[in-house]
């Protein structure tokens, strides 16, 4: 299932599972509101999955790469339940968010100039 909004792209992939709407709306918004964090935000990519090794109390998986324009983030949460999960997952990628927007308006490390002598 792929949104595009305005400039960016989200992608949702359950492979294996049938996810509640009620999941994914949230996410989806969140991950939108990322865009006006980043202008470069091309496309997100939310995956929900199970994974059948893994012990029931984290055998669901949400995994969330955005692509940045030269850049991409990466999230992998387990727990539960799906909506915890996603939860995790989204609030890991709004600090990584946070992070790469205060990096690209901030002061570069050092300073350096030419002077013709």
């Amino acid at each position: 299932m792929a949104f595009r909004f305005e400039s960016m792209i989200i992608e949702i992939h359950a492979p294996h599972s049938e996810v509640n709407e009620s999941i994914l709306k949230p996410v989806k918004e969140k991950v939108l509101s990322f865009s006006h964090l980043i202008k470069d935000v091309v496309k997100a990519e939310i995956i929900l999955r199970e994974d059948a090794t893994a012990s029931p109390q984290e055998s669901k998986v949400c995994e969330i790469r955005l692509t940045l324009y030269g850049d991409c983030l990466f999230v992998h949460r387990r727990s539960g339940s799906f909506n915890e999960s996603a939860c995790l997952a989204v609030d890991e990628l709004e600090r990584a968010v946070l992070l790469q927007a205060k990096l690209q308006h901030g002061l570069p490390d050092q300073i350096t100039s030419t002077v013709k002598v």
